[in-house]
């Protein structure tokens, strides 16, 4: 199976709101493409993935593939982040990171 290799990787749980009553909807990855073997992303692009539908761990790093059938291989250090679905949407239309989403609320 190709794969996208990514570097700077959050897993960013998504919710309907922040309120105390909120609904998960699912995760997703954010991160910086450095190798993509389908061709689909340039080296240093910033990504965000569909909805995380499975983990598995081999030889040290995390293979992750998503709902729409595509394969994340991430090496290193994860960072773990909550947003709501709207700001989900700013991310990808603005390839922002996670952190500077965090910090426009």
């Amino acid at each position: 199976m190709e794969k996208t290799f990514l570097v700077d990787v959050s897993i960013v749980s998504v919710f309907d709101s922040m309120g105390a009553n909120k609904a998960y909807l699912g995760d997703v990855l954010a991160g910086q493409v450095i190798e993509d073997e389908t061709f689909r992303f340039r080296p240093y692009e910033q990504i965000v993935t569909s909805i995380i539908v499975s983990k598995r761990f081999a030889d040290n790093t995390m293979e992750v593939i998503t709902h729409n059938g595509n394969c994340y291989s991430i090496d290193g250090n994860l960072k773990l982040f909550e947003i709501t679905l709207d700001e989900l949407i700013v991310m990808r239309n603005g390839s922002y990171s996670p952190e500077a989403i965090i910090s426009m609320r």
